[in-house]
């Protein structure tokens, strides 16, 4: 009899362990891992207008177009940010003139620097050698570079096509190192030049036969890159107002600026991956554009800008 209440007690207390520790387990809770944030969406490759000294220009945004205020006789640089992980070759134009050749922009011929992977180089102007630039200087339209070859209707723009790197094998690569290669692309150092100082060179006040066959043969960088954004691109790809510009960009000084030739294949030939384009004029040309010089005051978000009790909602 007492055997028969032990083993009666001994499985109740199975029963009910198990009417315990089983719901238990059912309704031990999950851990869930919060959903990835995405990416924030950013270009191939920045670009910035600056003074020599590294501060950045007044820049308004108006109409999808970016805009910096220069004034007449002033230096300044162009700085370009690589925000990848892989090299990229820039091809730049100033006033629609190639920064290397001088001559009208067309990205599927010409060549341009290359960017290191997170790399930020600055362009100081029209290169003259591997060792000197002709520096950016902001003139009138008259004395410009574009306007002293013939071609003041592009002055006022920068643009920037980005080729991205096309990957190459192992085993391709050594035998590639037997053949010539690529046609080279330059490679613009950290630095800034500082050097000697010679008079701008003179070019005829209209652009010669080849000249004009080349252009029109030539993509217009400028033009393409004010094409809508509907037709491909990158940032700032919105059409542009019709302005009267007051400013261009001059073949300034001689100074040092060291660079190197590199190889680069490109992974599209003749197909940029990405265009830039900003603009530029004096404070007086921007408001004419109907470009807003004042920026708005900003303002730091506050967490909690109201301390209290919760009110009733207006009714």
């Amino acid at each position: 009899m007492r055997l028969s209440r032990s083993i009666s007690i001994a499985l109740a207390a199975l029963v009910m362990t198990g009417a315990v520790a089983e719901p238990a387990q059912a309704r031990r809770p999950r851990a869930y891992a919060p959903a990835p944030v995405p990416p924030a969406v950013q270009p191939l490759v920045t670009l910035s207008l600056e003074h020599p000294g590294g501060q950045t220009l007044p820049a308004f945004l108006h109409l999808g177009s970016l805009y910096f205020a220069g004034q007449q006789g002033d230096r300044y640089d162009l700085r370009l940010t690589n925000n990848t992980a892989e090299r990229v070759e820039v091809v730049i134009t100033v006033d629609g003139r190639d920064v290397i050749s001088g001559e009208l922009g067309n990205y599927k011929r010409q060549r341009g620097y290359v960017l290191d992977p997170y790399a930020t180089v600055v362009i100081d102007g029209f290169r003259q050698s591997l060792d000197q630039v002709a520096a950016f200087r902001f003139s009138n339209l008259e004395q410009s570079y574009t306007g002293l070859r013939g071609t003041p209707q592009h002055a006022g723009v920068v643009g920037v096509a980005v080729f991205t790197e096309k990957a190459r094998s192992a085993r391709r690569h050594r035998k590639a190192l037997a053949k010539a290669q690529p046609p080279p692309t330059y490679y613009e150092p950290y630095y800034q030049g500082t050097g000697t100082t010679s008079a701008p060179t003179a070019f005829p006040d209209s652009p010669s036969k080849a000249e004009r066959a080349a252009a029109d043969d030539a993509v217009d960088m400028a033009a393409e890159a004010e094409a809508p954004a509907s037709a491909g691109g990158d940032a700032f790809t919105a059409p542009a107002p019709e302005p009267t510009r007051q400013l261009g960009t001059a073949y300034g000084e001689s100074q040092y600026s060291s660079v190197q030739e590199v190889a680069f294949k490109r992974h599209r030939k003749r197909k940029p991956d990405a265009f830039l384009t900003v603009y530029y004029d004096s404070a007086a040309g921007l408001q004419a554009r109907g470009v807003t010089m004042q920026a708005p005051p900003l303002h730091e978000p506050q967490p909690f800008p109201q301390p209290g009790f919760a009110a009733p909602p207006p009714r």
